[in-house]
């Protein structure tokens, strides 16, 4: 019996409690705090806080107090007069310390929040506050201050928890004059004290893409005091998923910052709609790293980024201080295949097909007039160092390469390219600049020892040659704003050397047309022995003069001479063939090569053949040395060739490449027996030949921007 009554007891205890806070409640004026709490705003922020309705009391086990049409000032130069305008402003009482007058918050409820964030035109955001001066905060305290029902001076109440419901945010930069919208669909915000860390959570969109957030952030005093504000918080928006971990010196003024970031994400095109920007559907990638931003440069420590298969680590910073960002970058790579960034293999091309086509211009050019995007070179300025194990463009692999490029004040400075390539080494430099108008252009490139197949791939040309091992040296400089004007007034020179490999059959056939069958011999169906192959050319003022152009096969070799005008592609080139049996003499018909790099065609020499001048054929002679051999003595690209002897026409001289290469035209060859193949020599227009010199502007424009 004796613990039933204490039951009653309680409950009646429980009761009288309830009761007893409810009367206060009940006698409390609410209205009293309006003032207060205005005076505490405006002494902390500087700004109005006004509170237009009455304070309604909602009685129940969790009295809520409530009013309508609450509005913040906005800075006295933003855009409209109210950073905050809300339709309802409800708190939520407790209980129990109002039975010893105090007053906490549980939580305070904003329906149909309209917050209106903004930066003006020197970037300075409305969210910055000037605190009332204490003179003006002492006479507003004096002039809004109130007692309490005990007679007391009143406080402001402690708040708890805040949640915003059915809400947004809109993001206006002054600057840019971009704006962006959040809407809240729910947001909590949740600590024990104003000195506690705030527990969030967020649910609602931003540019109408669905988005979420939870974690844990600084305390309230800590903000307002513009005083060192931790951070750990996870977001998921646009299919990544975003972690921050770490705290701001200065949150108000973002300065100050050492964050821990990590994100990840399926596909880049995902953010679209978060960034603002057009993201390609490049993925799955993630990126990870310590982010800080020192005297104003943001920079990224201990980065990781991972994008399809390619990976790379470093350390990289943006400077934003200056008239434009300017990015400082040492980055590591295991792997970088271009493909994973969305860079595709060149059309055609492929194994065999001799040609790589991608088009004419309209006009029948080959070298496109389209502008080149120079000014883009005066977006940023940029230090960037890259070391990587292995870069990739689909077919080629470059293996351990260096990079260094410079872009100052729209020069961009390519440096130190190096790397491994096809069994040699490969280098490039290039200095381009886009503050002058013509642009001037210069492009150095020296390879050695590498695969020809590759090194013409790695130019973007057509695989015309396999097999050998070719060194080039290429020195050129113009000025202009598109190809075409680049290649009209180029000068420099270029010498590409190749020793024992094969020629592509179906090239010789466009480019030697009534002379293939002459040079053929050997090799599959799908390509001819080459013993050696020189170019080298002298280029003035757009006109590329032959300083020694020599193809050496089993059956013929091949002399040319003349030029080739880039400026308005026309065609003037001479070949004169040396067979090396006397039954293919009748094959050997000196050619000229006229028209134009997009269509050119072949005619025989009819001077030569009206004085009787045909190849001589060459009588095999035994013993000699070994061409390839004196080929490697001057080029550096070697091997012997077993079995071959040298033979001399009746000019005489030595082997006709390393002659090219000393700057004469001399015509011994390789002996070696070909099958006679009768042919009728006559001009023949090659269509397709265009495709593959037009290779020749492609190479360029791939060194370029």
């Amino acid at each position: 019996m004796r613990f039933k009554y204490v039951l009653i007891g309680l409950v009646v205890l429980v009761v009288a409690v309830v009761v007893a806070g409810i009367a206060i409640l009940k006698s409390q004026d609410f209205n009293q705090y309006k003032g207060l709490i205005a005076a505490k705003v405006k002494e902390a922020t500087g700004r109005d806080l006004t509170l237009a309705g009455d304070v309604d009391l909602v009685i129940s086990w969790n009295p809520a107090l409530a009013v309508n049409d609450v509005t913040f000032s906005n800075a006295s130069w933003g855009s409209r007069p109210e950073l905050i305008k809300m339709k309802r402003l409800e708190a939520e009482v407790r209980l129990i310390p109002l039975l010893s007058g105090n007053v906490e918050v549980n939580r305070i409820v904003l329906k149909g929040a309209d917050i209106l964030l903004e930066t003006n035109d020197k970037g300075q955001g409305n969210w910055v506050f000037t605190p009332a001066t204490p003179s003006t905060a002492t006479t507003t305290t004096t002039t809004t201050s109130t007692s309490s029902a005990t007679g007391g001076p009143a406080t402001l109440p402690v708040v708890h928890n805040i949640r915003i419901e059915d809400s947004q945010v809109l993001w206006t930069d002054g600057v840019t004059k971009q704006t962006k919208t959040i809407v809240i669909k729910s947001f909590t915000a949740e600590a024990d004290s104003a000195s506690s860390p705030i527990e969030i959570a967020l649910d609602g969109s931003y540019n109408d893409n669905p988005i979420a957030a939870k974690g844990t952030i600084g305390a309230v005093g800590a903000l307002l005091a513009n005083q060192a504000f931790p951070i750990d918080v996870t977001v998921e928006a646009g299919g990544a998923k975003i972690a921050l971990k770490g705290a701001a010196a200065k949150p108000l003024t973002a300065e100050g910052v050492a964050v821990a970031l990590a994100i990840e994400g399926k596909s880049l095109a995902d953010l679209n709609a978060i960034s603002g920007a057009t993201l390609p559907p490049l993925g799955p990638y993630s990126v990870a790293g310590n982010l800080s931003n020192p005297s104003g440069v943001y920079k990224v420590e201990q980065l990781q980024l991972k994008m399809g298969t390619s990976s790379m680590t470093g350390d990289a910073s943006v400077a934003m201080g200056g008239k434009k960002p300017s990015i400082t970058a040492n980055l590591a790579a295991a792997m970088i295949d271009l493909k994973d960034f969305g860079v595709k293999p060149a059309a055609g091309g492929g194994a065999g097909s001799g040609v790589t086509s991608s088009g004419t211009a309209n006009d029948g050019r080959i070298f496109p007039a389209d502008p080149l995007p120079f000014d883009g070179l005066g977006a940023v300025d940029a230090n960037i160092h890259l070391t990587a194990q292995k870069f990739i463009k689909d077919p080629v692999t470059l293996e351990n390469l260096e990079l260094d490029m410079v872009l100052q004040d729209s020069k961009l400075t390519l440096k130190n390219f190096q790397s491994g390539l096809g069994g040699g080494n490969f280098v490039i430099s290039a200095v381009i600049d886009g503050a002058k108008t013509p642009a001037p252009v210069a492009v150095k490139i020296n390879a050695k020892q590498v695969e020809v197949g590759t090194l013409l791939q790695t130019l973007s040309i057509s695989d015309v040659l396999t097999g050998g091992k070719a060194d080039l040296d290429l020195d050129v400089a113009g000025a202009g704003n598109s190809v075409r004007e680049i290649m009209a007034g180029l000068n420099g020179n270029t010498n590409f050397a190749m020793g024992e490999g094969h020629i592509n059959n179906r090239f010789a056939q466009i480019l030697l047309s009534d002379l293939f069958k002459l040079i053929a011999s050997g090799g599959s169906g799908d390509s001819t022995n080459l013993n050696c192959f020189v170019s080298k050319f002298d280029i003035k003022k757009g006109l590329a003069t032959s300083t020694g152009l020599v193809l050496d096969t089993n059956g013929a070799s091949i002399v040319g001479n003349g030029d080739i005008n880039l400026a308005n592609e026309k065609l003037k080139l001479h070949l004169d063939p040396r067979a090396k049996q006397t039954n293919l003499a009748n094959l050997a018909i000196p050619v000229n090569i006229g028209g134009t790099m997009a269509n050119p065609s072949v005619t025989p020499d009819a001077a030569a053949l009206a004085q009787g001048i045909a190849g001589a054929a060459v009588g095999v002679a035994s013993g000699g040395g070994d061409i390839l051999g004196a080929l490697a003595g001057v080029t550096g690209s070697g091997g012997s060739s077993s079995g071959t002897t040298t033979t001399a026409t009746a000019g005489g001289g030595g082997n006709p490449c390393v002659v090219a290469l000393n700057g004469g035209t001399g015509t011994s060859t390789t002996g070696s027996t070909a099958p006679a193949a009768p042919t009728t020599p006559g001009q023949k227009v090659l269509d397709d030949a265009g495709k593959t010199l037009q290779d020749t502007g492609n190479a360029l424009k791939s060194l370029l921007p």
